[in-house]
């Protein structure tokens, strides 16, 4: 074996394991975290504090909802046969879903009616503008670290198929949020049932 196919052998391993880990440690992988088709929720409490663009103030130590994507989910829609941009349009599909489930959970009689906001930390945070997330500008300590671990994460998941991630593309991470207000009026029932 060389040395290269040894590091990706170690690679390959590690990189799931600590994904279990972690998912273990927060309670990621229980019934009630699900939220739709391909999200988990964890609610914690915020180590910072900001203020969103709507007004909605969030302060250090407020319980908040943070989204991890349900990677048996995920996975699973590479082992359709789909084709690439048939993925991606699926995703997007379920990913409507969760916010919808998110925002029943948010809803004033949901067991998430608690929370002021929800956030996210992704390589993808460009395409989450036009679902309603905000970035938090300068929300993480070491970002092109957590997009090599998102990079590596996601490879590793999906090792029969390319996923078009390398290290021009996807260099850095971000923070995403979106308070329960704003998700409740873009993907609550009350604007489903007005359109």
């Amino acid at each position: 074996m060389s040395a290269r196919a040894s590091r990706s052998v170690w690679y390959r391993a590690a990189i799931p394991a600590y994904d279990w880990i972690y998912r273990v440690a927060h309670r990621l992988n229980a019934p009630v975290s699900e939220v739709g088709p391909v999200l988990r929720v964890e609610i914690r409490r915020s180590r910072w504090s900001l203020r969103l663009s709507d007004g909605t103030a969030i302060r250090r130590g407020d319980p908040v909802g943070f989204l991890h994507l349900n990677n048996d989910r995920v996975v699973a829609l590479h082992s359709d046969g789909l084709s690439p941009i048939s993925i991606g349009l699926e995703f997007r599909r379920r990913l409507i879903a969760s916010l919808r489930a998110l925002a029943a959970l948010a809803d004033a009689d949901g067991r998430l009616a608690h929370l002021s906001a929800f956030a996210a930390t992704t390589i993808f945070h460009a395409g989450l503008g036009r679902l309603g997330f905000e970035t938090e500008a300068g929300g993480l300590r070491w970002p092109k670290v957590v997009a090599a671990y998102q990079r590596a994460l996601m490879a590793s998941l999906h090792r029969d198929v390319p996923t078009g991630l390398h290290g021009s593309t996807y260099h850095h991470a971000e923070r995403v949020w979106i308070s329960r207000p704003k998700l409740i009026e873009r993907y609550g029932a009350a604007r489903r049932l007005r359109h």
